[in-house]
This record gives C-alpha cells, sequence and structure tokens, in this order.
C-alpha cells in the first residue's frame, strides 16, 4: 500500500489551490495537501492517521457532493469524494471554501465564478450574510481590511469575528445594531462606519440592502462599503477652515463678498451695513452691478472681463451706491475661484473698504501741492506780466507825450501783450482753483508743449534750455487734463532745480506699442540711492525746502490713470524719469 501511495500524484497536488485529502477506505487521512493544511489550520502530523470524522463531523461519507463545516474555523466547505484513479484502496477528498447558500451555486456556475472574481479586485467590502447573520461571502478587501483570510469570514456571525479579532470587536458590534435595525425596517440603510486602525481612523460609506424570501421570511443580507476617509478628512478640513475664515470675514473692517459670474451675492460680511447701509440679508437679494455707479459700470465690466480670464483686480477704485441714495467712492482686490475640474472661473470673491476719507485727504494734499506750484512760479509769473505791462505803459505814456491821437498801428500790439497777460493769469486760476475730473481723450503732446510753454521763461531764467523730441503721430490718452499737466509741471520744474548752473532738459515722447512713454532726463546733481528708495513718501524731499507733496501727488495722479513712474538717477549724472500711460 505504502509503496502505491509513493507513486500517487502527491507532488502535482501540491500544486493545487483546492484542497485535497487522500483517504483509506477506512475514512483515514493518509496524505494532504497544502492548501488542505490551509484550509483546516492543522499540519500534517496532526491529520494523518485522523478519522475524516473528526476533522468533519458533519460528512456522511457518501460518494457525493455536501456541504458541511470545519468545526476548528467554523468554515463551510464543499466536500467531493471520488476514487483515486484505478486504485481502489484509496479515496480522494476534495475541499472547496463555500462561496454562497443553498440557493446560489456559484461554485458550478462559470458567469458566477465571474461575478465572484470582479468583486475581490475592487478596492470596496462585499459581503453577503445569511437570515441567521451568517458570512456566506466576503471579498478580498475584507480579509485585507481586518487582517483576517476572507475566506475565514465564511459560517462566522459579527459576533464570531468580535472574538476571533477583538481588536475590531467595536466595529463588529456596531455591524449587528445596524444589521438589526436594517431587517426591522425592511428596507434599505445607509450609514458611516468608522474603523479605528493604528495609523487612524478609516471610514467606509455602506450600504446594507435586505432581502426576504416569499414567506417574509429574512433570507440575505447584502453589505457594500466604499471608503471615504480622504474625502471626509477633506470635508472636515474645509470646514475648520471655512469656520476660521468666517471669523475673520465677520470680524473684518473690510466687507468681505462673494458672488456669481452672473453678479448674483452668494456671501456679504457684516461689514457691508457699515460701509453701504444694507445688512448682509438685504445685500444678498441685490445683483453687484446695481449698485454702482453709472460712469463706473464700463470699467468694471472690463475688471470683471479680466477676472473672467483669470487674472487679479487689485486697488480698483468704484462708487458703489449706499442705501440713502449717496454713492461712496471704495477701494476693491478681486480674485476668481476656478473650478477644479474645467479651469473656469465660477465664482468670485472681493474686499473692499472705504477710501472716502482717504481719497479726502488726498485732494487736500493735491490742492497744497497745486498752491506750492503757484507759489514757486510767482517769479517766473511777474516777470512774463511785467513785459507786456512795460510795453502797455510804455505806449500810453507815448500818446500821451506826443499827443497822438491816430493809434491803429499800436492797438494790435496792445492786445497782443494784454492776451498774454490773461493767458497766465488763467492757467495760474486753473492750477489754483479746483477743477471738475472729466476724463478726456487728449493728445499728449499738446500737454507736454503746454507745459514747456508755461516754463520756458523760468528755464531761461536758470539758464535751462527745455529740448522736445516727440513723435508726430501717436495714439491718444483718456485723462484729466490738468491732472497729467500738473504731474509735468512738477517734473519738469524737479529738473530746472536739479541744475542751478543751468544745462539741458531732455524731453521725449514715443508710443510703445499699446502704451505711450515720456521721458524727461536732466543735467542735474542726481539723486543717492538711499533718497531713491523714498521718493514719492509725503514730506520727503532732497531739496532744502521742499516738501514731497509734489513727487507724491505724481505718483498718485499716474496710478489713477493706471500707468506707473520709473525713476533712475546717479549722483552726478542726473536723473531719468519715465511715464508710461496706456492709450485710450
Amino acid at each position: 500500500m505504502e509503496n502505491k501511495l509513493i507513486q500517487s500524484p502527491m507532488p502535482f497536488m501540491d500544486q493545487l489551490s483546492d484542497a485535497v485529502l487522500v483517504l483509506t477506505r477506512d475514512y483515514l487521512i493518509q496524505e494532504m495537501n497544502v492548501a488542505a493544511q490551509q484550509l483546516t489550520g492543522k499540519s500534517k502530523t496532526e491529520m494523518q492517521g485522523l478519522p475524516i470524522s473528526k476533522l468533519l463531523p458533519d460528512f456522511n461519507g457518501q460518494l457525493q457532493e455536501q456541504r458541511v463545516v470545519v468545526p476548528e474555523n467554523l468554515q463551510q466547505v464543499v466536500v467531493k469524494l471520488d476514487e483515486l484513479g484505478t486504485d481502489s484502496d484509496y479515496l480522494v477528498c476534495i475541499l472547496k471554501p463555500c462561496m454562497q447558500d443553498d440557493d446560489l451555486e456559484t461554485q458550478c456556475d462559470p458567469q458566477k465564478d465571474l461575478l465572484v472574481s470582479l468583486t475581490h479586485i475592487v478596492p470596496d467590502f462585499i459581503g453577503i450574510k445569511d437570515g441567521s447573520g451568517k458570512f456566506v461571502y466576503a471579498n478580498k478587501f475584507a480579509g485585507e481590511l481586518f487582517g483576517y483570510s476572507h475566506v475565514g469570514f465564511i459560517g462566522k456571525t459579527d459576533a464570531d469575528l468580535g472574538r476571533l479579532i477583538p481588536c475590531f470587536k467595536p466595529v463588529f458590534d456596531y455591524c449587528i445594531q445596524t444589521d438589526e435595525t436594517v431587517w426591522q425596517e425592511r428596507k434599505l440603510k445607509r450609514c458611516l462606519e468608522k474603523i479605528q486602525m493604528p495609523s487612524g481612523d478609516r471610514v467606509f460609506d455602506v450600504y446594507k440592502i435586505p432581502m426576504f424570501t416569499e414567506e417574509g421570511k429574512r433570507k440575505n443580507l447584502l453589505v457594500f462599503g466604499r471608503e471615504i476617509t480622504d474625502q471626509v478628512s477633506s470635508h472636515e478640513k474645509l470646514l475648520e477652515s471655512e469656520s476660521r475664515y468666517r471669523l475673520l470675514a465677520e470680524n473684518s473692517t473690510d466687507m468681505i463678498s462673494t458672488h456669481t459670474i452672473d453678479g448674483n451675492m452668494q456671501y456679504v460680511s457684516p461689514a457691508c451695513e457699515q460701509l453701504l447701509g444694507y445688512t448682509s440679508q438685504e445685500l444678498l437679494k441685490k445683483k453687484a452691478f446695481a449698485l454702482f455707479h453709472p460712469d463706473d459700470i464700463r470699467r468694471s465690466l472690463e475688471a470683471h472681463e479680466q477676472l473672467l480670464d483669470g487674472k487679479e483686480i487689485g486697488n480698483f477704485q468704484l462708487r458703489l451706491k449706499h442705501k440713502n441714495g449717496e454713492f461712496r467712492w471704495v477701494e476693491a482686490a478681486c480674485r476668481g475661484i476656478k473650478d477644479e475640474k474645467t479651469g473656469e472661473v465660477i465664482e468670485i470673491i472681493a474686499v473692499t473698504r472705504d477710501i472716502s476719507e482717504r481719497l479726502e485727504a488726498e485732494e487736500l494734499l493735491r490742492n497744497s501741492d497745486k498752491l506750492s506750484i503757484v507759489g514757486q512760479l510767482a517769479a517766473s509769473v511777474a516777470h512774463e506780466i511785467r513785459n507786456p505791462l512795460t510795453a502797455l505803459k510804455g505806449f500810453i505814456q507815448l500818446f500821451q507825450s506826443k499827443g497822438i491821437v491816430d493809434c491803429d498801428k499800436y492797438y494790435g500790439i496792445m492786445l497782443d501783450e494784454l492776451n498774454r497777460i490773461e493767458q497766465i493769469i488763467t492757467e495760474l486760476l486753473i492750477l489754483a482753483k479746483p477743477q471738475s475730473k472729466t476724463v478726456e481723450n487728449k493728445d499728449i503732446k499738446e500737454l507736454i508743449h503746454y507745459v514747456v510753454a508755461l516754463l520756458d521763461r523760468q528755464a531761461l531764467i536758470h539758464n535751462v534750455h527745455i529740448v522736445c523730441e516727440l513723435e508726430e503721430r501717436m495714439s491718444l490718452v483718456q485723462c484729466v487734463e490738468n491732472e497729467l499737466k500738473q504731474v509735468f509741471i512738477n517734473l519738469v520744474k524737479n529738473a530746472i532745480e536739479a541744475m542751478p548752473d543751468g544745462g539741458i532738459i531732455h524731453i521725449d515722447c514715443v508710443q510703445k506699442g499699446a502704451e505711450i512713454e515720456v521721458t524727461i532726463q536732466d543735467q542735474g546733481c542726481g539723486i543717492p540711492p538711499e533718497s531713491l528708495e523714498k521718493l514719492g513718501e509725503p514730506f520727503y524731499s532732497t531739496k532744502e525746502k521742499g516738501t514731497g507733496l509734489g513727487l507724491m501727488t505724481s505718483f498718485k495722479i499716474i496710478q489713477e490713470h493706471q500707468g506707473k513712474i520709473d525713476i533712475q538717477s546717479h549722483s552726478g549724472k542726473g536723473t531719468i524719469v519715465r511715464i508710461i500711460l496706456p492709450t485710450a
């Protein structure tokens, strides 16, 4: 007998995934493969010579397929007994894990085998229990999740698993409770199940579906669980972040708002009531564009288009309508929030603050600068007026002394001189008196010629010559005429005063694409590097009696015209000021 068994195909059977036992005719276990040892949890030494009835008490020894339970691990298996080839001295017993209950015969159906294979691939928990709560199926993910063989789930209840894997007992106890609720309610139930792991909690979105027999008895409970740990963590972080930023928003003195790309308000912080007189709830019923001043709508729409293109808008000034009907100047910083999938802007967030008082202060400084210019021009203006007055006085004295009656030939000269005086006085009034802001399209060459004509006499007094090289054909610029004149007067005056021994001022003007660049270059003493960084600060000046208001005002005016000023200077080598303005 032993010789026959040695010649049997045991090496081959060790390669099989099914558990195989070789029995004698007396049903004693003679040999077994590795899979049998793994399935039963017993070693070769423990099983050899053991009656099959000790290993499988429910096995009846018939040559037919039947289902039994392995007592050691409560696992259900399908047992098939057959002759070992032509050798009548031995029987072969094949054990396969039982996958489903009596009504589901996946062992015999290739299509169902394929379905089972698919359930093993998915990274979700899939389990099937019978009416008594015993698992009849669990996929591989279930085993990996709890660190236990998925095959070992079969035939066991949650209570059994809680005893076998005590570290997960709270999870299985919770499952018992929710299972019973599902059976009682007789309908699908969705719940969150949290599993505590050494590396941290894992959260599952679980669906439990009860199935009943025709008589209404409990048949099967289908359990599907998908891990949502990352989503829950992200959601919790989002809520924490939202709570933190909402706290900041609701205590900020600036109005913080979000709205759709159509202008519908979605959130407005409480600061809106102090800024515009409306409560948050009142503003949520309005569209953002309904609050804009009519004169600001075109600029606002252009800025809106830039936001939709993904650009950020900073320090955008406009007027918003207060609840009392007045318009208030505000400054807004805006940016678009993009959809992660499409990359398109779906929402706009804005931080808005009241700048009415700031603008009033800036206007006072600007007026102060104008008066300063008038005072500094007094000497050259007096000279400009004295010359025509001298001519007029001379003609009148000539008429008196000679008794000339026919004075027609002198009238033209006298009128020209009077017109010259009137022009000078008018220009002084323009600088000294407040003017309404009118934005117009202007030729920048005309503004430069005007300033040169006004300051040319003062330049000659200081032995300074102004040389202009202006490109003939240039686009117009959209500007407040008097404000740009004020900037050019400030910069040319500074250049004149920087050359006490005389020199040349070059004024160049060229168009570069959609921008116009004006360059004012002197041959003066230059500005030290440490002073260059502070230019534009109020009350900082490199001149002995300067206030610093001129440059500060100039910087502000150019900024409001969407332009920029760049100053380059070296001690002893003069200064170059570049003004860049967008074309209309």
